[in-house]
């Protein structure tokens, strides 16, 4: 951190100087006028009343020998989270056919991006999105639909053992994973210039928040699919009544505490997240009881104690959100 000593005029008001090299960054000159405003914590926060265009990053990836087209796109994912404008990817021989497309799977999965120059030896990929646009808070609610309809889809085909409604769940999983990603690009962005965040009426407090809900959110997801593959498993065994019984016992109370303990979040009632913590609990207890219960043979124990497994991380999810609900509303 620079420090500043604080000089006092003729007219006693209390004056700092401002770094060299950030006014010159910011284009400021003799004269020009900057924004102070206070912030929560007691910090000041200075910034230009013009804001001026700051050159783009560019993040360069070298696909040289790189072990794997996983590795590539783990890097991609990461440059993008990281929030960097543009992503160039470079090989020192011409890029593979496996390496061109995997880059362009990226481009596609990922919100904002597109492929803008391209050769034997370079993709440039670069964000076109405006940030102030889409709001992370928005993106968080949409999220929330997306699991909900992914729970309620799967508890549906336990009752009617039909499984159609699930055959795609892991790409509907993909959707959610690409507003999360979102989420948390717009997350570092944000950090690295207050001056966005300022402009769409949040805080870094907030900001942060968001990330943590995104984040247990993305999981529900991930353990709906379990419960999908796991649910299809054993709609083709006919021993499985049992489960699909148990799991029809539970199916509304998940979906009615999931419901509420994100309605809870949006809403900061801490009153409704003190609620579902309590019957989250009750409810973990319940799945662990109704699942050991359960006559199960060597075909479908395995599956029955992975969706047991799912449907008890679920719960414990929902809690983790009405936590953060109670934080956030005693901020």
């Amino acid at each position: 951190m620079d420090t500043r000593r604080i000089q006092v005029t003729q007219g006693e008001s209390y004056m700092i100087t401002l770094p060299k090299d950030w006014a010159e960054s910011m284009g400021l000159k003799k004269n020009d006028s900057v924004g102070v405003e206070v912030q929560s914590n007691g910090d000041l926060l200075v910034s230009p009343v013009k804001k001026i265009e700051v050159p783009k990053d560019v993040k360069k990836i070298n696909a040289t020998n790189m072990k794997g087209d996983d590795s590539l796109y783990r890097q991609l994912v990461g440059a993008y989270i990281s929030g960097h404008s543009m992503i160039e990817v470079f090989s020192e021989q011409p890029l593979s056919n496996s390496a061109v497309s995997i880059v362009n799977s990226f481009a596609q999965t990922s919100i904002g991006m597109e492929v803008v120059e391209e050769d034997n030896y370079r993709i440039l990929i670069k964000d076109l999105m405006d940030h102030t646009e889409i709001r992370p808070g928005k993106s968080l609610e949409r999220m929330g639909i997306l699991v909900r309809k992914m729970i309620d889809d799967v508890l549906d085909s336990a009752v009617s053992g039909d499984g159609t409604r699930i055959a795609d769940m892991e790409r509907r999983d993909v959707e959610v994973d690409r507003v999360h990603w979102l989420i948390s690009r717009q997350n570092s962005i944000y950090k690295k210039d207050p001056w966005i965040c300022k402009k769409i009426g949040s805080s870094l407090c907030e900001l942060t928040n968001h990330i943590a809900v995104s984040r247990i959110l993305e999981r529900i997801g991930d353990h709906t699919v379990l419960l999908s593959k796991n649910l299809t498993t054993l709609m083709d065994d006919r021993k499985a009544e049992a489960v699909d019984k148990g799991i029809r016992e539970i199916g509304k109370e998940i979906v009615k505490l999931y419901n509420d303990s994100v309605t809870g979040w949006l809403r900061t009632d801490m009153a409704l997240a003190e609620q579902c913590i309590e019957e989250g609990e009750k409810m973990v207890r319940k799945i662990e009881k109704t699942f050991k219960k359960m006559e199960v043979d060597v075909y479908t124990a395995s599956p029955t104690s992975l969706i047991a497994g799912s449907s008890k991380r679920i719960a414990e999810y929902c809690i983790d959100i009405s936590e953060l609900t109670i934080n956030a509303a005693m901020g």
